[in-house]
């Protein structure tokens, strides 16, 4: 059933520009563009029109972008914007046919990001064509998402970003599952300088027992691996109107970190204001510390 959801959708984004839609329309063409392009052309529309690139990475299940730098360029740390779970669950038991997130929240911080040397990192089977993401696990977008071969994969991405640039260090930055995602990683580096989360699901058995879903039994707990992310400066953002990622669901994660901080936003849930008020956001993360 999940197969044929995904063959049905990706059938949607073959649709072409209706024949009205004359060469010299150029706002009309503008518009229909932006109705018709599907999630993950959208996303590469806005990478390309920022000045972000695309990046091979080992994982062909996983797609990438960063900032194009002079060449020659030395930068010594690296930031990677990290993916949410992407698309949303219809119902409690129906995933998404096709996890590539909806709106690129994510995509849209990156480029707000000053600095040079930013890239962004789907997760996996996320942007894939049809053929590719016929053969992509859907467990990997349900309850294999936090998986040690999801993680490994994405560490390993992570590890050629940072050569291509040149990087000793990196920040990781996360938003939803994302952040718990960027919290997997970072506890099984020595390289990273700088962690943040922004809506993030950092005890996973909190969080689905809070929300009513099954537990992510083949997924790592990033609650678990707190203890090993001590030495790390931290920035976690939480909305007191989340009601996706209750606040109180990265309780024993803040537990067991020292050092981090916590900036609750009152009046933000899970999808206002995080994109929009990005930019000044970052100046109040480890991101704008030396």
């Amino acid at each position: 059933m999940l197969r044929a959801a995904i063959r049905r959708q990706h059938d949607l984004h073959k649709m072409k520009l209706p024949s009205w839609v004359l060469p010299g329309s150029a706002v009309l063409f503008c518009v229909a563009c932006a109705v018709l392009q599907s999630p993950a052309e959208h996303t590469r529309t806005l990478a390309a029109e920022a000045g972000f690139m695309p990046l091979e990475v080992p994982d062909a299940r996983l797609r990438a972008y960063a900032r194009r730098v002079a060449p020659g360029a030395v930068n010594a740390r690296m930031t990677v914007y990290i993916e949410s779970d992407g698309a949303p669950w219809r119902l409690a038991d129906e995933p998404p046919a096709d996890p590539t997130p909806l709106k690129p929240v994510v995509m849209r911080m990156a480029i707000a990001d000053p600095s040079a040397a930013t890239a962004y990192l789907g997760r996996p089977c996320q942007y894939l064509g049809k053929a590719d993401l016929l053969n992509c696990d859907p467990r990997l977008w349900m309850q294999a998402r936090f998986s040690n071969e999801a993680v490994a994969a994405m560490s390993a991405a992570v590890d050629q970003i940072k050569r291509n640039y040149g990087a000793t260090e990196i920040n990781l930055v996360g938003y939803s599952g994302g952040g718990a995602m960027a919290a997997l990683i970072a506890a099984r580096r020595s390289d990273v300088s700088c962690l943040v989360t922004i809506a993030a699901p950092l005890d996973t058995d909190a969080w689905t027992a809070a929300v009513g879903v099954s537990r992510l039994d083949m997924s790592l707990n990033p609650a678990d691996s707190a203890d090993r992310l001590r030495s790390v400066r931290q920035t976690h953002f939480r909305g007191l109107r989340d009601k996706v990622v209750p606040p109180s669901t990265a309780s024993r994660f803040l537990q067991r970190v020292t050092g981090a901080r916590v900036v609750d936003q009152e009046k933000f849930d899970h999808l206002c204001c995080w994109g929009d008020e990005w930019k000044e956001l970052r100046n109040s993360s480890c991101l704008a510390q030396k």
